[in-house]
């Protein structure tokens, strides 16, 4: 049987004129489905993703430093090329200052890392598809923000809205290709948010997943 080494030096050899981007994320399928379905319609031979699974053991581990073990056990395991890149995607709103400081200052000493982080949720990267989040009122950018929920067991604002959006929302099943249609806008839009890029991570209402979608797409 082959070793996992070798079955990279062959996926390598197979892509040597590819830049590998390494995907890892907080959720478990709404990022999966979104960047699978992204990197399908943008096929390249320049740009081949990878998207890292979950083992049945690491389901419920979804924190941001899980995430970054991630990516660091796939590194340690595999020679990755000067332009390979990986990508850590999570969220602001379930975590610590603390623990994202130290996330990002492990990202910011790695030349191929790179952290994603959406301020909420990554269901405003999905929602600036068909949304223009800076056209919003201030009492509606504020909405948007906190992202709440209209009681206990409802779900968080911006899942609601992107459900009545596209009109069927899951965030196990949903149909991506409606929303990469309008990759472009997002792309924008995102960027239009991100006042002070400099940052280790939006501060307010702002997702940097714009620039993996960039990477993805072969964007400059």
């Amino acid at each position: 049987m082959r070793s996992r080494n070798s079955l990279m030096r062959e996926r390598r050899e197979a892509f040597r004129d590819a830049r590998l981007i390494v995907i890892a994320s907080e959720g478990k399928d709404t990022e999966r489905i979104y960047f699978k379905a992204l990197a399908k319609e943008y096929t390249n031979l320049r740009v081949h993703v990878h998207i890292l699974e979950r083992s049945e053991n690491e389901q419920n581990n979804s924190s941001p430093e899980h995430v970054l073990k991630q990516l660091n056990d796939y590194k340690s395991k595999y020679d990755l090329e000067a332009d390979d890149e990986l990508w850590l995607v999570v969220d602001k709103d379930r975590w610590t200052e603390a623990m994202l400081s130290h996330v990002a200052t492990e990202c910011s000493q790695e030349v191929a890392m790179h952290m994603a982080l959406s301020n909420p949720c990554f269901e405003l990267w999905l929602l600036l598809h068909m949304e223009d989040a800076a056209s919003l009122s201030p009492e509606e950018q504020e909405q948007w923000m906190k992202n709440r929920r209209k009681s206990k067991n409802a779900d968080p604002y911006l899942k609601v809205r992107l459900r009545q959006k596209m009109g069927s929302y899951h965030e196990s099943s949903y149909d991506a290709l409606t929303l990469i249609a309008h990759i472009e806008d997002a792309i924008e839009r995102a960027r239009a948010l991100d006042k002070n890029p400099t940052d280790r991570w939006p501060q307010t209402l702002g997702t940097r997943v714009y620039l993996l979608a960039k990477s993805v797409i072969n964007r400059n």
